[in-house]
C-alpha cells in the first residue's frame, strides 16, 4: 500500500504539495480547538451548558460560510479563502486564551467557526482543481491522512506543554496561543503556490444549483450531525469527568486515535477499490457503533480508551473515499456549493445538538442502566448514526454513481 502511495505521490503537482503543507500546519490549530478549548473553558469556570452554546455558535458560523461564501468558491480562485480561514482560525484560537467574559468567548468561537468552515469548504475543490482523475484518489487519501498526522503532533505537543507548564487555566491558554502561532505558518506555503482558476462557465444550467443531487445528502448529514454534535465535542470532558484525567493524558489518548486514523485513511481507498465506495462507507460506519456502546457504558479506563480509539478510526476512515467520489460526480461549477450543502446539513445539526448535548450531560443519567449524562447522549448518538447509515444505503446502495461519507469528523 505504501509503495503504491509513493508511486502516485511522485506525480502530485507542486501546487498540490504546497497545499498539503499548509493543510498540515493549520491542522495543528484545528486539533487544538477540539482537544484544548473545552478543557480551557471548563477550567476557567464555564459549565457544560455554556460550552455547548459556544460549540453551537461555532457550528452556526459554519452554516453562514456555506450560505455566503461557497457560491463564490465555484466562481473565484480558492487561495484567498484558505488564507482568510487560516487567519480567522488562528485568531479565534489564540484569542480565547486571554478573554474571560462569556460574550467575548462566544465572539471568538464565531471566528474559529468561520475559519474552519472556510478551510473545510474550499479544500476538496482546491484538490480537484490541482489534480488529474488518475492521481486524485491518492491525493485525497494523503490530504485526509494529514489531519490525524497533524493531530498526533499537536496532541504530543499538548502533553509536552502540560509537563512543562502544569495543569491549569494559564497552561492550556499558553498551549492555545502556541497552536495559533503554528497555524499562521500555513500562510507561507499558501503565499507561494499558483492558484488554478475556476472552471469557466459554459452557459445553460451550470450556475443553477442541482438541488436534486444536493438534497440526497441532507437527511443523512442531519442524522450524523445531530448524533456527532451531542457527543463528539464533549469526549475530552467525558475523560475528565468520568475518570478524573488531566489534559496531558487526554491529549495522549487523542494522539493514539489520530495515529490509528492516519493509517485507516490511507487504507480506505484501497478497500473501496475492492468493495465499492458505498459498501465501504456503510460497513465501517456500522462497525463503529458497538465501540460507541462500550464507550457509553464502561467504567474501566482501559476499555474506554480502546473503544474511543477504535470508534474514532472506524467512523472517520472513509472520508477520503467520500470526498473523491463527491468531486468526481458533481459538476465542476457546482463542487463547492454541493460540498457546502453537505456541510451545511451537518453544521446545522451540530448547532442544534451542541447546546442540547451540554444540557443532557449536565442532567446526568436519565435511565437506571446508564452511567452518567455522557451515557445518555451517546445512546441517542448511536441511534442517529444507525439511521444515517441506513439512509445512505437506501439512497445510494444501488446507484451507479456512489456518494461520499460525511465530510466532518463525527
Amino acid at each position: 500500500m505504501l509503495r503504491e502511495y509513493a508511486r502516485h505521490a511522485a506525480a502530485f503537482s507542486p501546487e498540490a504539495r504546497l497545499f498539503l503543507s499548509a493543510q498540515a500546519l493549520y491542522g495543528l490549530g484545528q486539533t487544538a480547538v477540539w482537544v484544548l478549548r473545552n478543557l480551557h473553558l471548563k477550567a476557567a469556570g464555564f459549565g457544560e451548558s455554556f460550552i455547548g452554546t459556544s460549540l453551537a455558535v461555532q457550528s452556526a458560523a459554519g452554516v453562514a460560510v456555506v450560505l455566503l461564501a461557497t457560491p463564490w468558491m465555484d466562481r473565484l480562485r480558492l487561495r484567498p479563502f484558505q488564507i482568510l480561514g487560516t487567519v480567522l482560525l488562528a485568531a479565534g484560537l489564540a484569542g480565547t486564551a486571554w478573554v474571560r467574559g462569556p460574550a467575548a468567548v462566544l465572539g471568538l468561537c464565531l471566528l474559529t467557526g468561520l475559519g474552519m468552515a472556510l478551510l473545510d469548504a474550499s479544500a476538496s475543490p482546491f484538490i480537484t482543481r490541482h489534480s488529474t482523475s488518475l492521481e486524485r484518489p491518492w491525493l485525497f487519501g494523503v490530504a485526509t491522512a494529514l489531519s490525524p498526522a497533524s493531530g498526533l503532533l499537536a496532541t504530543l505537543g499538548i502533553k509536552l506543554g502540560a509537563s512543562v507548564w502544569g495543569e491549569s487555566t494559564s497552561s492550556t491558554g499558553r498551549m492555545m496561543v502556541v497552536a495559533g502561532g503554528a497555524t499562521l505558518l500555513a500562510l507561507l506555503p499558501l503565499a507561494v503556490l499558483r492558484d488554478a482558476p475556476p472552471e469557466p462557465a459554459k452557459g445553460g444550467d451550470d450556475d443553477r444549483l442541482d438541488w436534486r443531487t444536493a438534497s440526497k445528502f441532507i437527511l443523512p448529514e442531519l442524522a450524523f450531525g445531530l448524533g456527532a454534535g451531542l457527543t463528539i465535542p464533549f469526549i475530552n470532558l467525558y475523560f475528565r469527568n468520568r475518570f478524573g484525567l488531566p489534559a496531558g493524558t487526554i491529549g495522549l489518548y487523542y494522539a493514539a486515535a489520530q495515529a490509528l486514523m492516519m493509517g485507516a485513511f490511507l487504507l480506505a481507498p484501497v478497500i473501496a477499490r475492492r468493495w465499492g465506495s458505498v459498501r465501504t462507507i456503510v460497513a465501517f460506519q456500522m462497525t463503529s457503533i458497538p465501540f460507541f456502546a462500550i464507550l457509553a457504558l464502561t467504567t474501566s479506563l482501559e476499555v474506554a480508551v480502546a473503544a474511543f480509539v477504535l470508534r474514532h478510526a472506524c467512523m472517520n476512515m472513509v472520508h477520503p473515499v467520500g470526498s473523491h467520489f463527491a468531486m468526481e460526480v458533481i459538476h465542476p461549477r457546482q463542487r463547492a456549493r454541493i460540498n457546502g450543502v453537505k456541510q451545511a446539513g451537518n453544521k446545522v445539526a451540530w448547532a442544534v445538538s451542541n447546546s442540547l448535548g451540554g444540557l443532557l450531560i449536565a442532567q446526568g443519567a436519565l435511565l437506571p442502566f446508564l452511567v452518567d449524562g455522557f451515557s445518555t447522549v451517546m445512546a441517542v448518538t448511536i441511534a442517529l448514526y444507525a439511521a444515517g447509515s441506513a439512509m445512505y444505503w437506501g439512497f445510494f446502495g444501488r446507484a451507479a454513481q456512489e456518494p461520499p461519507a460525511p465530510p466532518a469528523e463525527v
